[in-house]
């Protein structure tokens, strides 16, 4: 029996996320937002995507380097993205709540530089991100190439697997 080895990244509370928060309790680690008027949105675990998920038109794959993946390091964080108005683009990332490892908040926190949304709506969106390996039993092929992101739906991928 060949032990089978999933790597998945999940940014957003869009699939796997919703279900660790509920295991968690911990509804305040979902996605939130501050549109261009300044008002403050919640992310819902009811309510699907949330809409500023939905508008963003770039995202990246964090980098889940092998060495962190063979120490075990995993986590779940909350990220702080402050967007320029007028670009979309992403200006400053803070971590809101670490992951637990530097190596994960350093790798989240470089692909969420790269993103960006539709110019004109946000300001700010917080968003929680979960490094996870989970190990299965299977007599199939070994998983190969790069983890997986679950990025919100509709949004433009680039690289990882669907």
């Amino acid at each position: 029996m060949n032990s089978r080895t999933l790597i998945m990244v999940t940014f957003s509370a869009v699939f796997f996320v919703p279900v660790a928060l509920r295991a968690q309790g911990r509804s305040s680690w979902l996605s939130a937002a501050v549109d261009a008027k300044g008002v403050r949105h919640r992310g819902s675990e009811d309510s699907g995507l949330a809409p500023w998920m939905t508008d963003a038109v770039k995202t990246v794959n964090p980098d889940y380097a092998y060495r962190e993946r063979a120490l075990g390091q995993q986590g779940s964080g909350l990220l702080r993205l402050t967007l320029d108005l007028k670009t979309g683009l992403v200006t400053k990332v803070a971590v809101v709540k670490s992951t637990g490892y530097p190596a994960l908040d350093d790798s989240a926190t470089n692909a969420f530089r790269g993103w960006r949304w539709k110019p004109g709506k946000w300001k700010e969106i917080d968003v929680p991100v979960t490094f996870t390996i989970s190990r299965r039993s299977s007599s199939s092929e070994p998983v190969s190439g790069p983890p997986f992101l679950h990025a919100p739906t509709g949004a433009p991928r680039r690289g990882g697997r669907p």
